[in-house]
């Protein structure tokens, strides 16, 4: 089989097409041919060597890998069969290759009516949205919510979830083609936060009223500006910083208005609060299903292409989730 291997860390170009003997499943595993697989931000950190977690050399790169289970290990539960087309978590990663060893335990059955290339946007961007919005913020109704990278994999879901949870929403993002997207997907407010006093334009085109939540992954410069749109007992949400660069914010800050800084690691809830993970999951496929939501994918590269898939990602040139899918 064909895979794109990690040997060293550095840019896009390290990546690697190799071939390699097809993997055998053990105890509890199946063995996938991979249809789709999704590329993910976490993906350029641990090629950088900048990612939370080690990674070990080789590596091959992708933790959500849609395919058809071809073979069945020992002890593999009765409700997953050969033939059947399921969503597979891989915490060891190995996504970006034409076959997949997968945990029995960590893959989910797709209805028909979801294609490949949009499950793979279910595990990080979907249950990452869901969690911020239901467990982390918890009430939006009738609140307003700032969402940064508003056009991006985890922000498009988080834009449609807010509105369907009730919320006012403002879409925040780097580009007019962005926003237009976002605004597409139901924003009710657009704002582009490379534009200087961004945060006034926001308020003033907002009734003169700051919002109540702020959802933010790109750190820096937006980091620190966006406090000067948030409501006084307001709580902004951190789940990343894209751009690379650190903010820096003293608590006083936080204190004088009564304002509240909280942080989501999904990580942590795949570790810890399992079964908080598990429904969101099965939530994101019950709002799918029902077209509630819908998945942006308009990113689709060949294995073959990974490299460039890296660089778009890298450059933030990409609207929606972005896709790795098989010849």
């Amino acid at each position: 089989m064909r895979q794109i291997v990690l040997p060293q860390f550095g840019t896009p170009e390290v990546l690697q097409m190799t071939t390699a003997q097809e993997p055998q499943p053990k105890k509890a595993e199946v063995l996938l041919k991979v249809e789709a697989v999704g590329v993910n931000f976490s993906d350029i950190l641990r090629r950088k060597n900048t990612y939370f977690m080690p990674t070990p050399l080789p590596y091959v790169l992708g933790t959500e890998a849609v395919g058809i289970i071809t073979e069945l290990g020992d002890q593999v539960p009765t409700h997953l069969q050969k033939g059947d087309r399921v969503l597979a978590i891989l915490p060891a990663g190995g996504g970006y290759a034409e076959y997949v060893v997968a945990p029995a335990q960590y893959c989910v059955p797709l209805p028909t009516q979801v294609k490949s290339e949009d499950a793979t946007a279910i595990f990080v961007q979907g249950t990452t949205a869901y969690l911020l919005l239901h467990k982390v913020a918890k009430e939006v109704a009738g609140k307003t919510v700032l969402i940064h990278a508003a056009a991006g994999g985890v922000g498009s879901l988080l834009v449609q979830l807010a509105k369907v949870a009730g919320a006012r929403v403002i879409a925040a993002a780097s580009t007019a083609e962005k926003l237009q997207k976002a605004q597409a997907l139901g924003a009710d407010l657009t704002v582009n936060y490379t534009q200087p006093n961004w945060t006034n334009t926001l308020i003033d085109n907002n009734q003169g009223e700051k919002v109540d939540f702020i959802f933010e992954m790109v750190g820096g410069k937006v980091y620190e500006q966006s406090i000067e749109a948030l409501k006084p007992g307001g709580s902004m949400i951190v789940y990343g910083a894209a751009s690379g660069e650190k903010g820096l914010l003293h608590s006083e800050r936080f204190v004088d208005e009564n304002q509240h800084l909280l942080s989501f690691n999904l990580a942590h809830y795949v570790q810890h609060k399992t079964e908080a993970w598990q429904a969101a999951l099965g939530a994101m496929i019950e709002q799918i299903t029902s077209g509630n939501i819908r998945i942006q994918t308009p990113h689709t590269y060949t294995l073959e292409e990974a490299v460039q898939a890296h660089q778009a990602v890298e450059q933030r040139k990409t609207i929606g989730k972005v896709v790795l899918v098989m010849n």
